[in-house]
């Protein structure tokens, strides 16, 4: 039995947290809230629970019998009849904790859970220097995705892989400055991306994943978005209408329903349809 746990990483725009929103909140009568993680390696957050436009009251968390009055920066939730846990991240992991947190909160909840299917999301911009891409080709396969699957057969030798890649070593250090694994993922053709750099955080979440004892995790799946900065909400959108191609089972949502969160941010204008000197109106 595929059992999925889908991983948000705070990028360009904050795309995948915009997602994961719209998959929760879309299908709020079929997922519960499961717990708060520890959020000690995350910026600290506190707020209000979210609930849909149209509700007035937090559905995601009236079937939990955990008396749950705020949200927290690092949260778990389920759909079992989807066998699909969700975390929703709220702020960033502090700067040079990122190893403790994957180590210490994420790979224990994989084992935990009993997870087969680790589901990265993620989104770069033209500026981000950590991910090589070549972004041209989203003219010529009119795709802004980036689709990739670890296999979690072959640990050692992936691990090697991984390790060579490092560039521990100062004289081969020189010898490359992009520090690119290419055989760790395996990008679909049309992917904007054809690599996983060892600086992005994705690396850093398979390293310590195929380095623990996750018994029951057989792969490891990357979605990356190519977006803008500005009002991302519309990217969100397009990539919760991805998602069928990157979640074993997971049927496209048809109607998305934004959470009341999303109003004081983005407000609640048509997309933009014009472009004038630059701007979106």
């Amino acid at each position: 039995m595929t059992r999925t746990l889908l991983i948000p990483l705070v990028s360009t725009g904050n795309v995948p947290q915009l997602t994961t929103d719209l998959v929760l909140h879309s299908l709020s009568k079929e997922f519960q809230f499961v717990k708060c993680l520890d959020s000690t390696y995350l910026h600290p957050f506190v707020g209000p629970l979210d609930y849909v436009f149209e509700q007035q009251e937090p559905v995601l968390f009236n079937k939990s019998n955990v008396n749950k009055n705020y949200s927290t920066a690092l949260e778990l939730f389920y759909n079992e009849s989807r066998s699909l846990y969700v975390i929703q991240q709220r702020t960033p992991v502090i700067q040079g904790y990122l190893n403790n947190f994957v180590k210490e909160i994420i790979c224990p909840l994989v084992q935990e859970f009993k997870i087969t299917d680790v589901v990265i999301l993620d989104s770069f911009g033209a500026l981000d220097e950590d991910i090589v891409a070549n972004t041209s080709r989203t003219s010529k396969t009119n795709s802004f995705y980036s689709d990739a699957i670890c296999q979690v057969r072959s640990v050692g030798e992936v691990v090697r892989e991984m390790e060579s890649g490092l560039h521990l070593n100062p004289a081969s250090e020189q010898q490359s400055n992009n520090n690119v694994i290419s055989t760790l993922f395996q990008f679909t053709n049309d992917s904007v991306q054809q690599e996983v750099s060892t600086r992005q955080q994705a690396f850093k979440f398979a390293y310590h994943l195929l380095n623990s004892p996750v018994s029951e995790l057989q792969r490891i799946k990357y979605c990356s978005a190519f977006v803008h900065e500005g009002d991302n909400s519309y990217d969100a959108h397009l990539l919760c209408d991805h998602l069928p191609n990157v979640i074993e089972g997971f049927a496209k949502i048809n109607v998305h329903t934004p959470p009341i969160s999303w109003k004081g941010v983005y407000g609640t204008r048509p997309i933009p349809t014009s472009f004038d000197e630059g701007i979106y109106i």
